[in-house]
């Protein structure tokens, strides 16, 4: 499109209206064809985050059991292209600029060399195993969690779980009396009360998130109407038809 507009169009296009009286620039001209890469830079590259630093993790290390197949492959769309369900999340992730990218789970897919894979220390714990995990290597003082069964979450949600979040004190959504604790943010001290309760046998994420808030580990957030839809997960294939 930027091709068919005239000289002055494109000058106010790439620098704004204050520039379009000086000398109109010429297509011929170095300066013009400067201006227009850093204009396609600025389109393609990540703007950087200004949230608090945090990491990111994903939760992929279920068995899919009532699914029947592996969930993470689970075709989505994404920016209308399909995707598989656990690479959406990670674009989710990814949008909001952390300072690392971690996976829960095995090493068994293609993942991108940007990610790291931890896996889980304590096996067959569900997704409190994931959270300990992570927790335990993540090199930020908070570290937000999704999980891969969570198609419909957006960007600007996890970025407002964030910014409700302080170092030493995360966040986990609640939609009425249930929370929502795997679309949550965690300080990095929740790890002694995630790896105690697996100890004591208890494998309950929601009893984990209420220890959490009863130490003041973490704030619950009230889940709006509209936003309550974010939090309908794929954990059958009924799921998956709705």
């Amino acid at each position: 499109m930027l091709l068919f507009l005239s000289n002055t169009q494109l000058v106010t296009t790439l620098c704004g209206p204050g520039l379009v009286r000086a000398p109109t620039l010429s297509l011929l001209a170095p300066g013009f064809w400067l201006l227009f890469i850093c204009y396609l830079l600025s389109a393609i590259l990540p703007v950087p985050s200004t949230l608090t630093p945090f990491s990111a993790a994903l939760l992929a290390g279920g068995h899919s059991r009532r699914m029947g197949r592996d969930k993470r492959l689970l075709v989505v769309d994404w920016e209308r292209e399909p995707v598989p369900l656990w690479r959406r999340q990670l674009n989710v992730l990814r949008r909001l600029a952390p300072a690392e990218l971690l996976i829960s789970g095995l090493p068994d897919l293609d993942y991108p060399l940007d990610v790291t894979v931890v896996p889980d220390k304590i096996e067959d714990a569900g997704p409190l195993a994931g959270i300990a995990s992570c927790l335990e290597v993540a090199q930020s003082r908070l570290v937000l969690v999704l999980a891969v069964d969570l198609p419909h979450i957006t960007p600007d949600y996890l970025a407002s779980l964030v910014q409700a979040a302080a170092p030493g004190r995360g966040v986990v959504p609640a939609i009425e009396h249930e929370l929502e604790p795997v679309a949550a943010v965690y300080p990095v001290e929740a790890v002694r009360t995630a790896f105690a309760c697996m100890q004591r046998g208890e494998r309950s994420v929601q009893a984990f998130a209420r220890r959490l808030v009863q130490n003041g580990l973490v704030n619950i957030r009230p889940v709006t109407a509209g936003e309550a839809g974010l939090f309908r997960n794929w954990n059958s294939p009924q799921d998956v038809g709705e």
